[in-house]
Parts: structure tokens; sequence; C-alpha cells
């Protein structure tokens, strides 16, 4: 079988955990969500058992123009609606992913890069300053993910540079989703006031 597919299923494995964490804000599941759709689709993709290239394309391209920005403003701003609520969550996707089709189109390919990249910066900026060992540990491995991939780093005939990529997101992401970045002003009061915005 295809490393890639391999790699894939490892990142699946991790996104799906994250999915289903209950402690984990809806901005950071959701954000998980497009991953894994992007991870599943690889490895159907990579394992020759359903070739969809267009599709797995599509959300990888997602999740480097919108879920990467929605897993850090999840993460810098968890008191906020974005990161409390399905129906903001759901906007800040959308609107970033309408972003990313816009640039696609006018074949700007660099625009998804540089978003994931500042995304992750901010968040490894963000975890250095608050001395977070855990947070700064998993942005470093999102960082590394993206230099890596890239800069087409590999180690043939074993690993490829998408495995690079699969692997250090699926380590990042899990160690980002534990330690879930829940700063001192985050409060039941304000979870509970984003809730109710949300009904409204």
């Amino acid at each position: 079988m295809n490393s890639l597919a391999l790699s894939d299923g490892v990142l699946l494995i991790a996104t799906l955990a994250i999915i289903m964490k209950p402690s984990a804000s809806i901005g950071i599941r959701l954000s998980a969500a497009v991953f894994a759709a992007a991870a599943f689709l690889g490895v159907l993709r990579f394992s020759t058992l359903l070739p969809l290239p267009g599709m797995h394309s599509f959300f990888s391209g997602l999740g480097a123009s919108a879920a990467y920005p929605l897993l850090a403003a999840a993460f810098l701003w968890p008191d906020s609606g974005v990161a409390q609520s399905w129906r903001f969550a759901s906007i800040f996707l959308i609107i970033a992913g309408a972003f990313g089709l816009v640039a696609s189109a006018l074949e700007f390919s660099l625009w998804g890069n540089l978003l994931a990249i500042v995304a992750v910066v901010a968040l490894l900026l963000r975890s250095m300053k608050n001395r977070d060992v855990k947070a700064t540990m998993g942005s470093s491995s999102l960082l590394a993910a993206l230099l890596l991939f890239s800069s087409q780093f590999s180690l043939p005939p074993v690993l490829q540079p998408g495995d690079f990529l699969h692997l250090f997101m699926a380590l990042g992401l899990t160690l980002m989703a534990t330690r879930s970045l829940r700063f001192p002003q985050q409060t039941a009061a304000a979870v509970q006031s984003v809730n109710q915005a949300s009904l409204d």
C-alpha cells in the first residue's frame, strides 16, 4: 500500500479523535472535520480503492485556506462565537473557503499555503508567549508539517513529502486539541452567552 495512504490514515484517526472530544471547542472540532474529510479522501485516493483526486484536492485546499485559520481563531479567542458556536464557526469556514475558491480561480496558488502558515505562526507565538510547552510543541509540529511539505522534503523510498505533512499534522493537532489553549479569561458565563447569541 502507498505510504501516503497509511500516513493519511494516521491523520484520519487523529482528527476523528478530536471531533469526538467533548472538551474541545466547536471551532476546533469543525476544523478537524475538514482535515478528516481530506484525510479520508486521501486514504481512498492513494490506496486506489476509490481515486477521487478532484475532491481530495478540494478538501486539502479548504483545509489550508479555511480550516487552519478557523483552528487558529478558535485557539486564540476561546471565548468567541467562532470557537463556541456551530453557527459562527460554520460562517467563518464558509467565508474563508469562498476566498480560497476566488484565489484559486484567479490562479493565486500561494493563498492557501500563506494563510495556513500565518495561522500556525500566530499559534506558535501565542503559545510561546504563554509559556505553554504542549501548545508550543503542537504548533511547532504543525509548522514543521507545512514547511517540510512546501520544501518537498522526502526520505525515499520510505517517506514522501505528503507523509511528513500528514504525520506532523496528526501529532500537532493531537497536542493542540489535548491542550486546548484555554486561557484564564475563558469562563462558563462567556460560553453560555455565545450559545445564547447563536440561538437568537
